[in-house]
């Protein structure tokens, strides 16, 4: 069947297909696999084993023998169809392409797999998203993880073998490492859950059609958020509804209350969940003709930077790869694998999910991982390492890899390359506006920003511009001010839904005389005044200034000098600093507010200078002038006469007053730069510094876990050294004790205290021992007629450090008695030991 690359076959909206992959000792589990497969399911079954491409396959007549569904093997342009097995042949790689099975040439490296698991499922979750199911039965190596991870992404159901089952638990342990498998089975299980998943429609109307104040998944993610501290809440809910139940198809839960209160007695269910609304996957150079418009900018920021380090953000980087082909990238326009690309590029990589980034900082992949990278990129940058490949160590020592939400923590600065790719999908759209404004503020002004491709910055067109050459690559609007809110931790909500808010605490009113004296003057200064603090808030307020205010849609309703009519709103900030700065009464020029006004307006600043008062303050006074006589000064005659002289001094003096005063706002807004710009700077300054010192303890944290490692390992090989010794002491002691107890001789064991330590039964009975024995001293025992004083023939024996012996009658029968030193290890007397020999 001949299928042209442009054709659009796709397979029916309703059909799903299902890729088994496996390797050693997938037959007997494929076999299992097949048995228990119903017949009228509507799937299309795509098994890849990993075959010898030198020997004959006798796959496809095997596993007929063990179903009732139709066995066939691959050929090239085959449409699949529903209920039917496909066996891929020998020597090839299969994937699906528009619809159809294509054949393709493997890799040619010896120890790659043939034919490639990986390779067909990530086919498959491009082409049927979550009409897609992967199943890893036995096998060796990490074949199958790479697409686990990609139909996990396209919401499709991802199935292993449990360990115990498995001849070979290599595939399904890698694939259960990702962190992406919902369902771990014996193969003759897999059938009937298949059935109950595809079975039931996946139909997301009943979770979204609720209120979702008071719905089971409100309850759910709150929940969530109190376990994970992470508000999912703003995400898209078409993707948390469905990563929602994705879980409970995987667990057998159809009611969503009962799913709900599931987790909330189930941690570990939480925290499953929790991974799958994280969908952390990723790949080396995604999109690679996007990567390879980003590769064109990145000359141009480097050599903007000059000597100064360029600083990366890789918001959401998941696993790493993406980060290490933002790395990659970098070192080629620097000059190779040789540059030490941590003294040129700071990159930080950032995530909530720790697992993900515990896998990142190692930078150790699968063989898969290759098939996305450049083979001449491959070999300079990636190191063969067992089964997969290692990242080179220039560039692992160029990434940082902390923990941080981009929703809630406080952005980086000065970024010169921001990276969010695949990130601002999940999110709605009041947080994609939030967070593009957190990036809006953390960037250089010739800062670069890389996004998906599903991506756009819809919403914040005033902080970013669209780079001409570039599809994703946006560059920061210089015009643009970052939105303060954005920077502010969202607020908290409480259980019950009541918001928890700052209230500033307001002191209880003092009627005092010095208050009264104060409002009086103020009042004498301009019947309509506020007083003002140093960041230009509004603290009180005399008389009426209604007729000054103004309010629209879009204002924050804080008691601010934001709130002052325009041209009034300007002039006001600029004459409360400036009054504040040189500590003298400062005043503004005449504003007509409105043509129809009978007076005009003219603000007049007065600082507030008292001992004792921290927060500096100013009396803000709203004078009315008349009208006519302000318009006169403004106005030609109307018969076309010259002004008069005085009217035209008038009018200079007006005219020099406001020069003056805008000359003094510029001044002082240029300082209030200049300064801000220091404060940035030393800021900036203190934070690489901070971040050098982090970095290094980091560096001792790791060289200091490594050496307790090797320390632990080697206490472990001590303990069990030990074991052994004490196990052998023991049997040594029990045989000595066995010894001395039946041993037809009188022995006495002494210590170096001439006490008694160990004695034979006879010993016991000829010298009336008490049992068990209370180490008496050797003068207290009891000596037979005609025995010898025993303390001085131990005595001399230990002085001595030789054998000592004695010779006595007792009961008519002569005795021989003989007392014998005994040594430790180093050679040291500990006692004498005592026989007595008839």
């Amino acid at each position: 069947m001949d299928i042209s690359d442009n054709a659009d076959v796709s397979p029916p909206s309703d059909l799903t297909i299902i890729g088994v992959g496996s390797s050693a000792g997938g037959l007997e589990a494929i076999s299992e696999l097949v048995g228990s497969l119903p017949a009228d399911m509507n799937a299309t079954y795509i098994v890849v084993q990993h075959l010898s491409p030198h020997h004959k396959s006798l796959m496809t007549e095997l596993v007929a023998r063990q179903t009732k569904l139709d066995v066939k093997d691959v050929v090239d342009g085959l449409r699949p169809q529903p209920n039917v097995v496909y066996i891929t042949p020998p020597k090839k790689d299969v994937i699906l392409h528009k619809g159809v099975l294509r054949l393709m040439e493997p890799n040619p490296e010896a120890a790659s797999p043939k034919p490639s698991v990986d390779r067909f499922l990530l086919s498959l979750a491009d082409t049927m998203g979550d009409r897609s199911v992967a199943v890893i039965l036995s096998g060796t190596g990490p074949d199958g993880a790479y697409g686990v991870r990609a139909i996990h992404e396209a919401c499709g159901i991802t199935i292993a073998q449990d360990s115990d089952s498995a001849k070979y638990d290599g595939m399904p342990s890698a694939a259960i490492g990702t962190g992406c498998v919902d369902l771990v089975l014996r193969p003759s299980d897999i059938g009937a859950h298949l059935h109950k998943i595809l079975a039931k429609p996946r139909n997301f109307a009943g979770l979204k059609n609720q209120d979702p104040e008071l719905s089971p998944m409100s309850d759910l993610l709150q929940i969530l958020m109190a376990r994970t501290k992470i508000d999912f809440r703003e995400y898209k809910q078409t993707t948390v509804t469905r990563r929602i139940e994705r879980r409970m198809v995987a667990l057998g839960i159809e009611s969503q209350q009962d799913y709900a209160d599931f987790c909330r007695n189930n941690p570990q269910a939480l925290d499953d969940l929790f991974k799958d609304l994280l969908i952390s996957v990723t790949r080396f150079f995604r999109d690679k003709e996007e990567f390879e418009q980003l590769a064109e900018y990145l000359p141009e920021l480097l050599k903007a930077k000059g000597e100064e380090p360029l600083r990366v953000w890789v918001a959401g980087c998941a696993t790493g790869e993406e980060v290490y082909s933002i790395a990659i990238l970098l070192a080629e326009a620097l000059g190779g694998p040789h540059v030490q690309l941590k003294d040129r590029v700071q990159i930080f990589a950032t995530d909530i999910d720790e697992e993900a980034l515990a896998v990142a900082r190692k930078g150790v992949y699968g063989q898969t991982a290759l098939n996305d990278v450049p083979k001449k990129l491959a070999e300079n940058y990636l190191v063969r390492q067992g089964g997969g490949v290692r990242v080179i160590k220039n560039l692992r020592s160029a990434i940082l890899f902390p923990i941080h939400d981009v929703c809630r923590d406080p952005p980086f600065l000065k970024v010169d390359l921001i990276c969010c790719r695949n990130v601002l999908i999940y999110f709605g759209a009041a947080l994609q506006r939030r967070v593009l404004a957190r990036f809006h503020y953390a960037m250089n002004q010739e800062g670069l920003m890389f996004i998906g491709t599903a991506e756009s910055v819809s919403g914040a067109d005033e902080h970013f511009i669209k780079s001409p050459e570039g599809n994703k690559v946006f560059r920061k609007r210089r015009l643009s001010s970052p939105d303060s809110r954005a920077l502010r931790p969202k607020e908290r909500v409480a259980p019950s839904g009541d918001r928890i808010t700052r209230r500033r605490s307001t002191p209880p009113p003092i009627d005092s005389t010095d208050r009264q004296m104060f409002e009086a003057l103020a009042a004498s200064l301009g019947k309509n005044s506020v007083l003002v603090t140093e960041d230009c808030s509004i603290v009180r307020i005399f008389g009426d200034i209604s007729r000054f205010i103004e309010l629209k849609e879009g204002n924050e309703l804080k008691m601010r000098l934001d709130l002052i009519r325009r041209p009034l709103r300007e002039e006001a900030r600029s004459l409360v600093t400036i009054a504040m700065k040189h500590g003298r009464r400062k005043s503004g020029v005449r504003h007509m507010l409105r043509e129809e006004d009978e007076a005009a307006v003219q603000l007049d600043v007065y600082p507030i200078i008292a001992a004792g008062i921290s927060e500096r303050s100013a009396l803000l006074v709203f004078n009315e002038v008349d009208a006519d006589a302000f318009a006169a000064t403004l106005k030609p005659s109307p018969d076309g006469a010259d002004l008069g002289e005085e009217q035209a001094h008038q009018r200079i003096r007006t005219l020099e007053n406001e020069v003056s005063m805008t000359r003094e706002a510029l001044q002082q807004t240029i300082e209030e730069l200049e300064t801000s710009n220091e404060e940035l700077q030393s800021l900036n300054e203190e934070m690489q510094s901070t971040n050098e010192e982090l970095q290094a303890t980091n560096e001792e944290l790791e060289t200091s876990n490594e050496e307790l490692q090797s320390t632990n390992e080697e206490l472990i090989t001590v303990n069990e050294e030990l074991q052994v010794t004490a196990a052998e002491l023991s049997g040594r002691t029990w045989e000595l004790t066995s010894v001395l107890e039946t041993a037809p001789l009188a022995i006495l064991v002494i210590d170096n205290a001439l006490q008694v330590s160990q004695a034979t039964r006879a010993a016991v009975g000829r010298f009336k021992l008490t049992t068990p024995l209370a180490n008496p001293h050797i003068s207290q025992c009891f000596l037979p007629d005609g025995f010898p004083a025993l303390a001085p023939l131990c005595s001399e024996t230990l002085k001595l450090g030789e054998q000592n012996s004695v010779e006595c009658v007792s009961d008519s029968r002569p005795i021989h008695l003989s007392c014998s030193p005994f040594f430790d290890l180093h050679g040291r007397i500990q006692g004498v030991t005592l026989v007595v020999m008839e």
